[in-house]
């Protein structure tokens, strides 16, 4: 009795302590001045609780993984989402979790830092963890065996975890002899780095081996040597293992079915205090089947309770497990279809759980991640290795046949595709082509026919209404020496006769412009040059002619009439809108080419260029219709009050 007070009362000290501990370390969070502080304060008390209750993690982990983002620390965003990992892990929200392990996979690939590589480590053996739960020996193995190498080469005492993980897989898998080899190394690691939580882990999940291959005396002495370990550890893992160990112990070796029912259930709560849903699986399992076996009443509570909880957390084997109960409860309740109605679906549950190709997949695993160290069963495994090989070697020549086709089809399709598209492209740039002939033709008509009507009205003016006026001239002339006029007459007379004269001018100059005469004779040059200084005598404007090469170029006709109505509306406008004092004309044609490169330049007021387009008068656009029917390009700069420079270049 006083042992007992004695125990009761150590207990509640120790726990009294825990919670004083755990109180500084909230008060940590909450003082941290700044985001690296409070990271390390969130890390600081999350680490302390690992190994007791965490059902308080989430927000922690949450607020860790917030503030380690907005300070770009990658060590603290990596370790929050290890906890969440193992967090969602304990749980059984495995989805979840496992998007953790994907997340720390992101944060730390290709850092080769001893702080990243750890958590790499702890990274592979956490989802080794979650693999195992599920019953997943496969990717178990794998995570365990990559966690093993890197804790290896950093010399981390995280070897002896992923030794028992690897253990643990090889007696689900009935290989006892690895499982023993695995279980050692991790006693002797926890033992070499001095870790309790890590000895007292391993040294009962050996005695849980030993047990498993009906050696109990073995498994008894462990239990005996661990216990003062598990007292001082005070962690609800760890008296949960123990505890379990403790009714394995009693049921299978010392068959008390009492003590061992009493046990796992003091395994079960630790189970709901740590929030482990694989754990409490696991205890009510056996506490539903010795409360079966001694007819306890509250047995049915127990199965619903286990039947919920596998189902909510996709325990199937625990699911399987509490169909089977509630078969064996019906019946012995005497309702038969309802205990006929769940076995049907335990045996149908059941069937569909286990198979030998897991086994073979795992032990495929052994090969692949421990090659180094083959031994007898792995060279017995090979015949089955080189089946398995080939018929994935001629399942991949059939994929590749497959995509290969696939490929050749998808790339007949673009080229296809881009087919149609070129003759798309072609068949539009012939119909622009067609349509810019077309724009061309009609302006050709229209220009050609601009000219010869020009030409027709020259003529008429010129021998026409100008033979008529010097006709009426003549006859006035001879008129005047038959009368005798008086002196006032005589000067009207006078008058009239040099009206005459000068309307006569006037209709010769009107027929010149209209059709110069002296271009058709002798050619664009001369022709520029005798307009531009007759325009500069005029003294309204002082007019610059220069031309290069020009002289000797032999210009078809229909070019020198449009070059020349071109350059004609250019100083017409440089005269009538910009008020222009000074203006250059300059032609040049280079030789080769033969390209006739046309400048005006004029120092007038200048106007913006973006006012063309709404412009109403019809001289700009006859000079742009007269370039383009030359195939020319136009090169206009104007500002105002700065003057209008206008290039053109054409093809002759």
């Amino acid at each position: 009795m006083l042992v007992l007070l004695y125990c009761c009362s150590f207990n509640f000290q120790v726990h009294a302590q825990q919670e004083a501990e755990h109180d500084m370390l909230r008060g940590n969070i909450a003082r941290a001045a700044t985001d690296s502080l409070k990271v390390a304060a969130l890390y600081a008390y999350m680490k302390t609780n690992l190994n007791n209750n965490t059902s308080d993690f989430e927000p922690y982990i949450k607020q860790m993984i917030f503030l380690s983002k907005r300070i770009k620390f990658k060590w603290g965003l990596s370790t929050a989402y290890i906890l969440g990992l193992s967090y969602y892990k304990n749980q059984g929200k495995f989805e979840l979790a496992l998007k953790y392990a994907d997340s720390v996979v992101i944060v730390t690939k290709g850092d080769t830092a001893a702080d990243m590589r750890t958590n790499m480590g702890h990274m592979y053996n956490n989802r080794g963890n979650l693999y195992y739960n599920i019953d997943d020996y496969e990717n178990a193995l794998k995570d365990y065996f990559q966690a093993e190498r890197i804790f290896r080469e950093l010399h981390h005492k995280m070897m002896a975890s992923t030794y028992t993980g690897i253990a643990n897989c090889f007696m689900k898998l009935k290989n006892h002899s690895r499982a023993f080899e695995y279980s050692k190394k991790a006693v002797a690691i926890a033992r070499d780095f001095g870790d309790d939580r890590a000895l007292a882990t391993n040294m009962m999940n050996l005695a849980s081996a030993y047990m498993n291959t009906d050696n109990y005396v073995k498994a008894d002495s462990l239990l005996n040597i661990v216990w003062p370990i598990v007292w001082k550890l005070q962690n609800s893992k760890s008296f949960y293992l123990y505890y379990y160990g403790l009714g394995n112990l009693e049921s299978d070796y010392k068959k008390d079915t009492l003590k061992a029912l009493n046990y796992y259930r003091k395994s079960y709560s630790y189970a709901l205090e740590n929030e482990d849903v694989w754990q409490q699986g696991q205890a009510l399992d056996f506490i539903i089947h010795y409360e079966l076996s001694l007819k306890h009443k509250g047995v049915k509570a127990d199965i619903d309770k286990l039947y919920k909880m596998a189902s909510r957390n996709s325990l199937e084997e625990n699911r399987a497990s509490a169909l089977n109960y509630y078969a064996i409860w019906y019946n012995e309740q005497g309702h038969y279809r309802k205990a006929y109605t769940y076995q049907k679906q335990f045996q149908m549950l059941s069937d569909s759980l286990y198979s030998n190709e897991i086994q073979e997949k795992t032990a495929m695993m052994e090969i692949r991640f421990r090659v180094a160290n083959k031994d007898q069963e792995i060279h017995q495994l090979r015949a089955n290795e080189k089946i398995q090989q080939l018929n994935i070697r001629q399942k991949n020549a059939l994929n590749y046949m497959l995509t290969g086709g696939a490929l050749v089809l998808f790339g007949i399709s673009i080229l296809g595709y881009h087919n149609y598209k070129n003759r798309q492209k072609f068949q539009q740039a012939k119909i622009d082509e067609l349509e810019a002939e077309k724009q061309l033709a009609a302006t050709e008509a229209v220009l050609k026919g601009e000219e010869q009507e020009r030409t027709r009205l020259a003529k008429d003016l010129h021998d026409g209404l100008g033979g008529m006026l010097s006709g009426v001239k003549y006859s006035l002339s001879s008129i005047k020496g038959n009368m005798v006029l008086t002196p006032d007459n005589a000067r009207a007379f006078e008058r009239s006769i040099d009206m005459l004269d000068s309307s006569i001018r006037e209709m010769r100059r009107v027929a010149h412009n209209m059709m110069p005469e002296v271009l058709v004779k002798y050619g664009l040059n001369v022709a520029l040059q005798e307009f531009c200084d007759e325009i500069d005598r005029s003294s309204a404007v002082h007019v610059s002619y220069q031309s290069v090469g020009i002289g000797d170029a032999a210009v078809e006709q229909t070019v020198s009439v449009t070059i020349y109505r071109i350059i004609q509306e250019l100083i017409n406008n440089a005269i009538k809108h910009a008020y222009a004092q000074n203006i250059l004309v300059q032609l040049h044609i280079s030789g080769p080419e033969k390209r006739l490169t046309i400048t005006v330049e004029d120092d007038g007021k200048g106007f913006d260029k973006n006012q063309l387009s709404t412009a109403r008068g019809m001289g700009w656009s006859n000079i742009q219709n007269r370039v383009d029917f030359l195939k020319g390009k136009i090169d206009l700069h104007s500002e105002p009050g700065k003057g209008t420079s206008v290039l053109i270049e054409v093809d002759i």
